[in-house]
């Protein structure tokens, strides 16, 4: 049973009062995972907004690892990896030749929909 399943039949269960029968340890296990599931994407992906705010990166960055550019090749980059980066250059943490202005006027979710577009390309 995929962790999803099983953890919407606790959570049934438990709404319910339906007897489920799992130790402690595994009830413990479970909130745990359940915690992680819930809190691993911050914002649900959408792929076509992901890709209208992605389109300025796209000039300098490009879209795959083929674009002639002295910009970093952005495709493929785990999504967790680039978020920090490019909340790092917002908050003024890093710096940069134009990043900074770049994504001063993005919010936080947006910054993570971009992240999530070029984590999304596969690298050939």
């Amino acid at each position: 049973m995929q962790i999803k399943h099983f953890l919407i039949y606790l959570i049934i269960g438990r709404i319910y009062k339906i007897k489920v029968n799992i130790g402690e340890k595994m009830k413990k296990i479970a909130l745990i995972l359940l915690c992680i599931y819930n809190f691993s994407y911050a914002v649900e992906y959408d792929e076509i907004e992901a890709e209208m705010l992605a389109v300025s990166c796209t000039s300098c960055h490009g879209i795959n690892e083929e674009t002639q550019s002295v910009a970093p090749v952005l495709a493929g980059m785990p999504k967790d990896s680039l978020y920090e980066i490019l909340l790092n250059y917002k908050n003024g943490k890093k710096t940069g030749t134009m990043m900074k202005e770049h994504v001063k006027d993005y919010t936080d979710e947006q910054l993570e929909q971009i992240a999530y577009f070029f984590s999304n390309i596969e690298k050939d």
